[in-house]
């Protein structure tokens, strides 16, 4: 069941109507920087000016009948902003949306051309020019994050190439012993609201989002799952790509716990002030102290599946 429910809600809003997501951030208002998408200096603009000219036309055209910002169909993302002074912002401020903004961990691409594509998305497809507009502008959001990124073929590792290999050396960190030592499951009783608790929503992986009172199938979901993953940790590149790490998304609770936009819709709740915050902390810790400990950071084998 939870397999069915991520595939045809991954790209879900929040609690009952939707998943946690990365909200925009003072940069991401074009109105005052002209950028939007969080990264900095002339990569960033490039970002958003790549997003407007080449990105904007394929999924304004493909996805806007279900995506549309104005009334997306169902519990689904509304990512598609017709308005192009606010697009680069709506969209970029999803996490479900950008994954972790390498080609192949990007649901805005992976969920048409990868092995996860869902039966909704058959028989939408990428043409190789689209495929590579894409590409190219999550490979200049990566380079907008990372001071100094050499870029593809100095011989040094990429922002994506980074990316993806810490977040597999972290899963291969996370133990069941430490998620339940941490009492993870406290997620699953943090109430929002008028909303009820997350675990009303969120049991089984629900909306992109999971949040459980059992240690699994809790676990299993986010040692496993990349973009489950990804809604309570994510990578830190403000030192480069060689002091890349792990840190805590606080974006993503701040953002629907504070309903900023575009999350207005679900119930609010103190992001950073519930057993369930205090839990990943503790959580983040151990898992953190593993792989400080482990011999070049390796714990063992990576958990994730995708």
């Amino acid at each position: 069941m939870r397999t069915f429910l991520a595939l045809i809600a991954s790209l879900g809003l929040v609690a009952c109507v939707g998943g946690i997501d990365s909200p925009p951030t003072e940069t991401d208002d074009p109105e005052e920087d002209g950028v939007g998408g969080g990264g900095s200096g002339s990569a960033a603009v490039e970002a958003k000016r790549l997003f407007e000219t080449d990105v904007h036309p394929v999924i304004a055209a493909k996805c806007v009948g279900c995506h549309n910002v104005t009334g997306p169909v169902g519990n689904i993302t509304g990512f598609v902003d017709t308005n192009l002074t606010s697009a680069y912002a709506t969209a970029v401020s999803y996490q479900a949306v950008m994954g972790d903004r390498t080609p192949t961990g990007t649901p805005i691409l992976t969920k048409i051309t990868g092995d996860i594509k869902t039966p909704s998305h058959v028989a939408l497809t990428y043409d190789a020019t689209e495929v590579a507009k894409i590409t190219g502008w999550l490979n200049k959001e990566l380079e907008a994050r990372t001071p100094g990124d050499p870029g593809p073929g100095s011989g040094t590792e990429t922002p994506g190439a980074a990316t993806v290999r810490i977040m597999q050396e972290w899963s291969g960190c996370m133990t069941l012993e430490n998620f339940a030592a941490a009492n993870m499951k406290a997620w699953g009783n943090v109430n929002a609201g008028g909303g009820g608790n997350c675990k009303t929503c969120h049991a089984q992986g629900e909306f992109g989002h999971v949040a459980a009172n059992l240690d699994q199938p809790f676990f299993d979901i986010i040692s496993t799952d990349k973009y489950y993953m990804l809604q309570y940790f994510s990578i830190d590149m403000t030192g480069g790509v060689a002091a890349a790490k792990v840190i805590i998304n606080n974006r993503s609770f701040e953002g629907v716990g504070n309903r900023l936009a575009p999350h207005q819709q679900h119930p609010n709740f103190n992001p950073t002030d519930n057993n369930g915050y205090r839990a990943l902390e503790a959580f983040y810790l151990s898992t953190n102290t593993a792989k400080l400990a482990a011999p070049g950071g390796v714990c063992g084998p990576a958990k994730l599946l995708n």
